[in-house]
């Protein structure tokens, strides 16, 4: 999950973009050669077969989402790196020279989720490895790209990664293109959800392996949506839109795909109460304000505002209700996806429930 793209990799036409799924066979690969072994080769094994054959989508990932960045900051200066060195380096070089403890806090976090969740992952087994083979769902993230470069003809997709995560993250883009944490995605109604946290058993029932479609596309929303215009202020408002947004126009190239999530069962049941809070906090920005509307799996339930990600639910209705009044349709997609005053948005939306 992402608020806006960031700097991506070359964007090309709906035919041209290519679902990459050869980091998942590599995972499973490690999985069983690292069966019974030591820590230390467990490590190894993943670091070697997993991470460092990896897509330039896992190489990424691997940044974003799998390490521990405080983790290998503090690794790298008990190896002679300083805080003043480490905080002069560019991006790049900085990536360049942290690469093996990157590799090795992310072979760490992916044996720690697998200890975790032992019954969870095996499970999942078999779906994560048919993204490569399943027409279905290869065909209907072509179809939904497609669909929503009518809605907004000047789209540019980047390539699609499908990999395998610590299930702390359904998707994400990076600037290799889209990242999907493919084992969120692959519950079934036999799945064992009793080992994950609580958020997780209720939540991941709907992410079943046909919600692939709506979260690729969800992602390509993402990849879509321009920067913060200079001069604005982020508000818990931009956050909630951003995404709501992404969640709205993949709902109109897909279909109702996220309509069971608890997030929009809650907000259905209890939308005046939300907007009222939400109203409440709108125009702030602090991390900790946002973190009880959204991105907020691992929070309490009493500091979620009813259900995990509820900010999703109300920017969703907001933009639902932006589109539904404007007239020019495909205009109104395009202002959304720029997103040039929040405010504006929500007041020529009309949303009061």
């Amino acid at each position: 999950m992402l608020l806006l793209a960031v700097f991506l990799a070359v964007q090309t036409p709906v035919d041209s973009v290519a679902l990459v799924t050869r980091d998942i066979p590599s995972f499973w690969r490690a999985y069983d050669l690292a069966a019974g072994k030591d820590s230390a080769e467990r490590t190894r094994i993943f670091r070697t077969v997993y991470l460092q054959p990896g897509s330039p989508g896992l190489r990424d990932w691997m940044r974003v989402r799998l390490m521990n960045r405080d983790t290998v900051r503090a690794r790298m200066i008990a190896s002679g790196w300083t805080t003043a060195r480490l905080d002069s380096l560019s991006r790049d070089s900085l990536e360049r020279a942290s690469t093996p403890f990157a590799e090795q806090s992310a072979a760490e976090e992916l044996l720690h989720a697998l200890r975790a969740y032992p019954r969870y992952y095996a499970a999942v087994r078999a779906r994560t490895l048919a993204v490569d083979t399943n027409s279905a769902i290869r065909q209907g993230i072509r179809q939904g790209l497609a669909k929503l470069a009518e809605l907004y003809p000047a789209a540019r997709f980047p390539n699609i990664y499908f990999l395998i995560g610590t299930l702390s993250t359904g998707g994400t883009t990076s600037r290799s293109g889209m990242l999907i944490g493919t084992e969120q995605s692959a519950s079934g109604p036999d799945t064992p959800l009793d080992e994950l946290p609580a958020w997780a058993q209720k939540g991941f029932p709907t992410h079943r392996f046909e919600s692939l479609v709506g979260l690729v596309v969800h992602e390509a929303v993402h990849t879509q949506q321009k920067s913060m215009p200079p001069g604005q202020h982020d508000t818990l408002l931009r956050h909630a839109l951003g995404e709501g947004i992404a969640d709205f126009l993949s709902e109109l190239a897909v279909g109702p795909w996220a309509a069971n999530t608890p997030r929009q069962i809650y907000g259905r049941a209890h939308e005046h109460d939300v907007w009222v809070d939400f109203q409440d906090e709108m125009e702030m920005a602090s991390d900790s304000i946002v973190r009880t509307w959204m991105y907020n799996g691992m929070e309490p339930p009493d500091k979620n505002h009813g259900a995990v990600d509820i900010g999703y639910w109300v920017g969703y209705r907001i933009a639902a209700a932006y589109y539904a009044r404007a007239a020019d349709k495909r205009a109104a997609v395009r202002e959304l996806l720029e997103l040039r005053d929040p405010v504006a948005v929500l007041r020529e939306s009309g949303y009061a429930p």
